[in-house]
């Protein structure tokens, strides 16, 4: 006797509209006709369930008219039956739920409850399977219950579609509690490989691993083709190399040579960095299909080799049989292309998007935008992005990243309008793009203002979850850029889940900002935190050293660097290019230059920095002709110069005296190498001719400048303050009066351009005007920068000011500078006392250049660092005036000691009572 099934009651979504199913529908269709005629169709229910399977069962039902009305005849046939089966009523439902006709599956499984029957396991796991798919939890508790309730709970197929829903819905624990109901011995490998898919879906690769451990110990089923290519995609993306070694052994050892377990073993391979191992087992694959393909495209590309992957894809296009590339092949080509930024490839992979009608995948899409975006062909990209059907958040993060990268800035704030007003909610990486275009511009008010407004957008929105890591670090990047270094600071404490990006950026904030103390206390904290020091760390200690001027704290940390980087294996030999470069900027900019010269001949490989980095040092340590000949090695080797380098060596030009050099370089940037000048590279050029005497030439450039740069307030001040500092060293009276006036105009409270121009009237023998300007000064609150120096010894730094009295060795100092000018004036040194700009007699402008920080500093370095043939670095903050240089000739040839000094312009060497500067300066 046959039990009838109970009847459920299910509470569908609304989205799941129950269609009406008439009986008694007839059809004309020739093929339904012909069974009517030869008396088939209710005569067997068994060919009525088969011949409703086979017409509903196309695999193109979504794209073709035709199988659509191949499941509309069979729910036709199913109407027409008399006695409708299991079978029949299992058929369409599974037809329906291949389908996606969520709606009509469900509808037909409620109608054949409702008739006492309940449908086959296979049809039942295929209703669960569509359940999870809707995301409706609820709908899939009550299928669970139901299954249960009608003898299906031991079903195995059931089972699996169980576990399958409930990973998909998020129920991970619920799916494992299902897998965990079935004793150990009774799990099929249906359900192995279920819960192992469930496993994945939701990122437990070690979990996946564990269960592949625990399905072999107990050994009652064997691992199938699938398991296997579960467990290796498990060991690709968990990084477990030699797990997946020990696996691939396993598949040897069985013998199993499937095309889907060689495609996992290849990207396997390819994510664990064994490009050639994935290449020789792609050659092995006998029969490569489009995935095999893409598997070694993506190895390809995932290890920086897009050459390579563009010359698999040209391979692939001529292989037979022909092998069609899907979407999934042009998304890793176009990555592997845009980071080579090749703009002849990406066309070519382009026209073929375009030949398969693939351009309209949205994906495809901002891929081309990123492609042509890096390419600098910014134009294109955004002709792409106007031609799109649909965007989504990635679309406006690409076009959003192109004109960042660009730097774009404007059209990156319209782009970021519109997509607010469009109704798409940006997301933490187009915050982060947006709050790196507005630190492109560090001198900016506006995008300073910009940035601003954002961080409060973001304060507006922030959800429970808070501010991602990403945004709080291009927050605090911007701070950084902007010098508010205050911002930065509270950016930084509000960080809780801090990365090296987050340090490094606080500690490149401290020293850009001359807090290198805070600095070095950042340093500590990594360390104190158990943070890995990175490359960056260590450049950006470095580069507080050379700015510090602490050429034994350089020195300590380039000791750290030996012993984490050098000797190491291929990766970190990567990471010394950059510090490398930072090493021979800290030892030129503390004066060591040999030192730099040093580490720049040991350094294997030079980029564009590293030459930089030594021209620069050059230039600064008076080395013009040094300079010129690295830069023509630098050429030689084929290196392309940026404006940095050319900078470098206008600046050695202009430490020189070389104004024909100077010419030709500054012409040869646009000429030769497309670069244009910038406001710094003007600046050279103009004090290149102020100090050589061509005012003429001087102030034309200045208004060329002028023209170029006139929607730039600060551009135009530091071209007047250039020339009028060539003025004060030549006393050009009228031409920097002029100078004076037009930046006062512009900045009123610029206390150097002040005492300027009154050092300028008192020169001149105006000791009126000096005294109406020093007035001014005055009136206004404006106060003169105090000049020191300083010099370190013994890990401190001792800072001195003129007439210094406060330091605890003063007797000792005075005693060894008296001696010092004693010496020096019978050797034939005499003090210039028509450079004290002030009204009093001869013995008081002696006594005031008689006690200059400089020569306090190295009386005291005399007496602190010991006699022998090591160099007294002393350090200024000012420009050395030219009694102090004379007087340090005559010092050091008395001493016998080489005597570095570094003040605000360049350093100057004195060796045997001369100077590496040869007297300009």
């Amino acid at each position: 006797m046959e039990t009838a099934c109970p009847v459920a009651t299910f509470k569908l979504p609304p989205c799941l509209l129950l269609p009406s199913i008439k009986s008694g529908t007839t059809s004309s269709r020739f093929l339904h006709s012909n069974l009517r005629s030869k008396q088939l169709e209710f005569q067997n229910h068994g060919f009525s369930s088969q011949f409703i399977f086979r017409c509903s069962s196309s695999r193109k039902f979504l794209i073709s008219p035709c199988e659509h009305e191949k499941l509309k005849y069979a729910q036709q046939l199913l109407d027409n039956l008399p006695n409708r089966d299991v079978n029949s009523w299992s058929a369409l439902i599974v037809a329906y739920c291949r389908r996606g006709n969520f709606a009509q599956a469900f509808g037909l499984f409620q109608i054949m409850v409702g008739e006492g029957l309940q449908p086959s396991g296979f049809a039942l796991a295929s209703l669960i399977k569509v359940s999870s798919s809707l995301g409706e939890i609820g709908l899939c508790k009550q299928l669970h219950g139901w299954s249960v309730q009608t003898g299906f709970g031991l079903d195995s197929g059931v089972r699996a579609a169980l576990i399958i829903m409930y990973s998909r819905c998020g129920g991970l624990d619920d799916a494992q509690r299902v897998f965990e109901e079935t004793s150990v011995l009774a799990l099929d490998i249906l359900l192995w490989n279920s819960i192992m898919a469930a496993y994945i879906f939701h990122g437990c690769w070690v979990q996946v691993l564990r269960l592949f451990c625990k399905m072999v110990s107990v050994g009652v089923v064997a691992p199938t083709e699938l398991t296997y290519v579960s467990v290796v995609n498990a060991c690709g993306s968990a990084g477990e190399e030699k797990y997946g070694s020990m696996v691939h052994g396993r598949i040897v050892k069985d013998g199993l040579e499937a095309t889907n377990i060689w495609n996992s073993l290849v990207t396997f391979y390819g994510k664990c960095g064994h490009l050639q191992h994935a290449s020789q087992l792609f050659e092995r694959i006998p029969r490569k299909d489009v995935v095999s393909w893409n598997a070694m495209i993506a190895a390809n590309e995932h290890r920086v080799e897009g050459e390579n992957a563009v010359g698999l894809f040209r391979r692939m296009l001529k292989v037979e049989p022909c092998v069609q590339p899907n979407r999934v092949t042009f998304l890793s080509l176009l990555s592997a292309v845009s980071g080579l930024s090749h703009l002849n490839w990406g066309r070519e992979i382009h026209a073929h998007i375009i030949r398969l009608g693939l351009e309209i995948d949205t994906s495809i899409t901002n891929s081309l935008i990123t492609l042509y975006s890096r390419c600098r062909e910014v134009g294109t990209a955004r002709d792409i992005f106007e031609g799109m059907l649909s965007r989504d958040v990635i679309s406006w993060n690409s076009m959003l990243a192109g004109y960042e990268q660009n730097e774009q800035q404007g059209r990156c704030f319209d782009i970021f309008k519109r997509m607010m007003l469009s109704g798409i909610e940006p997301d933490s990486h187009t915050l982060t793009i947006i709050l790196n275009a507005t630190s492109h511009d560090s001198s900016g008010f506006v995008c300073c203002q910009r940035g601003k407004e954002i961080h409060g957008y973001i304060l507006r929105r922030i959800t429970p979850g808070g501010v991602s890591l990403s945004v709080s670090n291009a927050m605090l990047k911007m701070y950084v850029k902007f010098n508010l270094i205050a911002d930065a600071e509270k950016i930084f404490k509000g960080v809780k889940n801090r990365d090296s990006y987050s340090w490094n950026a606080m500690m490149d904030g401290y020293s850009r900002n001359g807090k290198f103390e805070d600095a070095v206390m950042i340093y500590l904290d990594i360390l104190k935190q158990g943070f890995p020091l990175d490359h960056l760390s260590l450049s950006i200690l470095l580069t507080s050293c050379g700015r510090l001027v602490s050429l034994q704290l350089g020195k300590q940390f380039h000791t750290v660097v030996a012993k984490l980087f050098f000797g190491q294996d291929c990766a970190h030999q990567e990471s010394l290019f950059s510090i490398n470069n930072a090493l021979i900027s800290m030892y030129s900019k503390c004066g060591s230059i040999k030192d730099a010269a040093q580490v720049f001949l040991k350094t294997e490989r030079k980029d564009v920095f590293s030459w930089t980095a030594m021209i620069t040092g050059c230039a600064h340590h008076g080395m013009a002709i040094e300079a010129f000949q690295l830069f023509k090695r630098m050429k030689t080797e084929g290196i392309k110069p940026n404006k940095v380098t050319f900078l470098a060596l206008l600046m050695a030009c202009a430490h020189g005296g070389r104004v024909q050099e100077g010419s030709y370089y500054f012409d040869s940037m646009f000429n030769d190498y497309g670069l244009s000048p910038s406001i710094e590279h003007y600046a050279c050029m103009i004090d290149l001719f102020g100090r050589s005497g061509q005012f003429d030439r001087a102030k034309s450039l200045v208004e060329s400048g002028i023209t170029l740069f006139k929607p730039y307030h600060d551009d135009i001040l530091n071209l007047w303050k250039v020339l009028l500092g060539a003025c004060h060293a030549s006393k050009q009276l009228d031409l920097g009066e002029e100078a004076a006036t037009k930046i006062l105009e512009l900045e009123p409270e610029d206390e150097a351009t002040y005492i300027l121009l009154a050092n300028l009237y008192a020169s001149s023998g105006l000791w009126e005007d000096a005294i109406k300007v020093r007035k001014a000064m005055r009136d206004r609150g404006l106060r003169k920068e105090v000049g020191c120096s300083w010099i370190d010894t013994e890990n401190r730094r001792h800072v001195f000011v003129a007439g210094d009295v406060i330091h605890p060795q003063r007797k000792e100092i005075y005693e060894k500078l008296a001696q010092l000018n004693f010496s020096c004036r019978r050797m034939g040194y005499t003090p210039m006392t028509e450079l004290v700009l002030h009204d009093v007699d001869e013995t008081e402008k002696e006594a005031i250049l008689g006690c200059h920080s400089e020569k306090l500093a190295l009386s005291f370095g005399l007496l602190n660092c010991g006699v022998g043939n090591g160099v007294i670095r002393v350090m200024k903050n000012l420009r050395v005036c030219e009694d102090c240089h004379s007087w340090m000739k005559f010092a050091s040839l008395l001493e016998k000691r080489e005597i570095l000094l570094r003040d605000s312009q360049r350093f100057h060497l004195f060796r045997d009572g001369s100077c590496s500067c040869g007297d300009y300066w």
